[in-house]
Order: C-alpha cells, then sequence, then structure tokens
C-alpha cells in the first residue's frame, strides 16, 4: 500500500497530526478529571517541551486545540509561528458527578450509576454530565467542519477520549473498538490523507520516535 501512494493520493498529500495532553498533576490519585481544568504535573511540563521540539521544524501553520489548560500549554508554545484555535467541540468528556472522584470513590458512593456506566459506555450520560454519543457528535461534527477539505499540514492538541474518536472515525472503525485503543499521555498520532483516504502512519507513538515519517 506504501508504495502506491503516489497512485492512491491523486490530490495533494497533507498531514494531520493529533497529540493528547501531558501527564497532569493529579495522575497519580487516578481520578476523573474530564471538564475540571487541571494543570500539569512537573514531568507533564517536560512532556510539554518535548511535543514542541519534536514539531517546531515541522510545517505546522495550524494548531487546533482543546481549550482546556492541560491542552493549552502544549498549543501556546506555537505561537509564534502557528495560529492557534481553540474549539469546544475537542474538549474532554464532562463525567458530571464522576469528575475529581476515583473509581472506587465512585463505585462505593454512586452504585447505580457506576453500574450503568459499566453496563453501557456508549449512551449512558452520567448526571451532570455527557455520554460517550454526546461527545463523538461534536468530535466528528468538528472533523466535517476542520479536516475534510484540508489546504495545510495540522497539528490537534486533545484529550485520550477525543482522540479515540478520532482514530476510530479515520479508520472506519466500529464503536466497541474504540475501548481497544490506547492514547498515552503526550502521543503523538500520525495521518496523511489526499481529502479522501486516510493512511495510518502512527498511533500511540511517543515524542522521541524516529519513525514517524
Amino acid at each position: 500500500m506504501e508504495k502506491k501512494l503516489s497512485y492512491i493520493f491523486k490530490k495533494s498529500v497533507k498531514n494531520i497530526y493529533i497529540v493528547r495532553h501531558p501527564e497532569v498533576e493529579n495522575f497519580k490519585q487516578s481520578v476523573f478529571n474530564g471538564s475540571i481544568d487541571v494543570d500539569l504535573s512537573k514531568e507533564g511540563y517536560k512532556e510539554a517541551n518535548n511535543l514542541y521540539n519534536f514539531f517546531k521544524n515541522k510545517n505546522i501553520k495550524t494548531v487546533f486545540s482543546s481549550p482546556m489548560k492541560r491542552c493549552k500549554i502544549v498549543s501556546e508554545q506555537f505561537r509564534e509561528t502557528a495560529e492557534i484555535i481553540y474549539d469546544d467541540r475537542i474538549k474532554e468528556r464532562n463525567f458530571g458527578i464522576f469528575e475529581t472522584l476515583s473509581w472506587e470513590t465512585i463505585e462505593m458512593r454512586y452504585k447505580d450509576e457506576s453500574k450503568r456506566f459499566l453496563d453501557d459506555p456508549f449512551y449512558y450520560k452520567v448526571k451532570g454530565g455527557e455520554s460517550f454519543y454526546d461527545v463523538e457528535n461534536r468530535v466528528v461534527d468538528f472533523i466535517d467542519d476542520r479536516l475534510r477539505n484540508l489546504s495545510k499540514d495540522v497539528l490537534i492538541v486533545a484529550h485520550g477520549g477525543v482522540n479515540r474518536i478520532f482514530i476510530a472515525n479515520f479508520l472506519a472503525m466500529d464503536r466497541k473498538s474504540i475501548l481497544s485503543l490506547s492514547q498515552d499521555y503526550a502521543c503523538i498520532n500520525h495521518f496523511q490523507t489526499d481529502g479522501d483516504f486516510m493512511l495510518a502512519k502512527l498511533i500511540n507513538g511517543a515524542s522521541n520516535c524516529d519513525r514517524c515519517f
């Protein structure tokens, strides 16, 4: 397939890079952050700098970013060389009453809600929050609005759940397969497209990866 790119890509090829935000300050607590605007950890700031160093010499002129602080710390580094566009559609899922809590606490405090969450991971809407289906709809709307007719390479700085939706949509995966996709802190995903065909070059890669291109 790689050898046939010149045939498949009849139009100019554009790169779509998608990264997850770096490690957050409360990662050891294993809590649901969701719409909570947490800061990065000390290691997270190092990872943010690594991401910038990885992309600074790439041809990135547009950065789409979640407006959450953990993403803005990455995207703001490109403010002198690229247009930065913050978009609420690629914010992390709002977990409502689950936010700031560990899963152990959730099961203890919200026994019925936690069971329903596990039984129906895609459509169950946590009180005060969003269902996965809600998030999928807004991310797909972003894709249709921002990524269908690219004229230049773009970088997207978002969240684990949001990134899984991007990947599944690009590769036409079924919804259940999303749960099998890993998105580590500060990971890099790389796709190439001519507007019709989408080629996955890298998924869940590290910023020190030398095989991303």
